[in-house]
């Protein structure tokens, strides 16, 4: 935990730390799919209470975000303890009690065979994500009129956000402005960091997993994978949100944004693999 500080803990520091706990199937934080019910301070130490949308959610996946939610709250500075509470969930009591005590899931489900270890399925759902956030991005400059071999040179320098917006210099000094993806880079580039691809400016800002260039590959049957991943998330973070709303957010009933439609309705990429 954090060494106690003499500045008073805010709900603001906790939910930013909270921003950076994703649900790793939905790829999206915690706080944005509306999972986060309580936040609770007293004195140094936070309790947080949050809901899983499927009672059937696996554990390994809860777990996984039990354990995230303590890990990046108990580096708010200040933090001298954390209580993290998941409801909904077939094996909530034991996540709770394993999660607060410090406890890995080995130790939580000892009888449990469990196939490959949590980072393990992490890192297959990062891919997952890149993937996506990805084929979202090529979508996005295509739409601006970037052609594909332009893109596929571009270097991570190239993109600025400006406000919502991304400008773009292309490698011949074109400057363009590419509407409304200054979100779509920074979740980019955020699953980049995760990978531990090149951030440099001067790196290539696709690439494929590995890190190999894009115009290297089979880019059709690529593209064709981005896309499948894509919309396997959007698909599963719109029914996440639909249950979860009918469930346990009675009073967002009428909404109709999504996370997931944000991915499910992105702009159209006419070119290979469509």
């Amino acid at each position: 935990m954090s060494t106690i500080s003499s500045v008073p803990l805010s709900r603001d520091q906790v939910f930013a730390a909270l921003d950076q706990v994703y649900d790793p199937e939905l790829d999206a934080p915690l706080t944005r799919l509306g999972f986060i019910d309580e936040v609770t301070i007293t004195g140094g130490h936070v309790t947080v209470r949050y809901t899983v949308p499927t009672f059937w959610c696996a554990p390994n996946f809860v777990f996984l975000m039990s354990s995230d939610i303590r890990h990046e709250v108990a580096r708010v500075p200040g933090v001298a303890a954390v209580t993290v509470l998941v409801r909904n969930n077939c094996a909530e009591n034991e996540i709770n009690a394993g999660i607060n005590a410090g406890k890995s899931f080995a130790e939580t489900f000892p009888d449990d065979l469990v196939d490959e270890g949590l980072e393990a399925l992490r890192h297959t759902f990062t891919l997952k994500g890149f993937l996506a956030r990805q084929d979202v991005l090529l979508r996005r400059l295509r739409q601006a009129g970037i052609d594909e071999a332009t893109a596929l040179a571009l270097r991570v320098g190239a993109l600025t956000p400006q406000g919502e917006d991304v400008r773009v210099v292309t490698p011949d000094g074109t400057a363009l402005r590419v509407p409304l993806a200054a979100a779509d880079l920074e979740k980019y580039l955020h699953k980049r960091r995760k990978l531990g691809l090149a951030q440099a400016p001067e790196a290539l800002l696709f690439t494929t997993t590995e890190g190999q260039p894009l115009a290297e590959v089979d880019l059709a049957a690529y593209l064709r994978r981005s896309r499948a991943a894509r919309l396997n998330i959007a698909f599963n973070t719109t029914l996440c949100e639909g249950l979860l709303r009918t469930q346990f957010r009675p009073e967002q009933a009428g909404c109709h944004g999504s996370v997931g439609d944000a991915l499910l309705v992105g702009p159209a990429l006419n070119g290979p693999g469509d």
